[in-house]
């Protein structure tokens, strides 16, 4: 991963939410066919066979005025493609490279549901050693 996607990921927050809700919601791949085979008359695939989902306009966890610039800077950093739909207007994928991304497992500052500290206060962790050593 290029280290200013990385600086801008560690600058964001709830950029990970927004990604995994996307993952979670799109469709699982199906196996490829051979077109030359193929003689049942389908359609083409549509979008939401190709992992394309409806814009999120909820995500638990996330402002939801934040939201939109979140869905700007995924797109921008290559972690989240778009396309516009004439049915379903906007619709979101993950990328390969926001899966990779994913999967590389690195954090969001959001992602810890506890509650925040700043450096003035200690932490719990800190209390709980603090009161095992008296």
């Amino acid at each position: 991963m290029l280290d200013y996607v990385a600086d801008e990921l560690a600058a964001t927050t709830g950029w990970r939410r927004v990604l995994e809700a996307y993952a979670s919601l799109a469709p699982a791949p199906r196996p490829a066919r051979n077109n030359a085979l193929q003689t049942t008359g389908e359609a083409p695939e549509s979008p939401e066979t190709l992992g394309f989902v409806p814009r999120l306009s909820r995500v638990d966890g996330v402002d939801p005025q934040q939201l939109s610039s979140l869905h700007g800077k995924l797109i921008a950093l290559g972690l989240l493609s778009f396309e516009v739909s004439g049915k379903s207007g906007m619709q979101y994928q993950v990328s390969p490279l926001g899966r990779r991304t994913l999967d590389r497992g690195i954090e969001d500052r959001s992602v810890d549901d506890g509650p925040s500290t700043t450096g003035d206060e200690p932490s719990e962790d800190a209390e709980s050693a603090e009161l095992e050593a008296a």
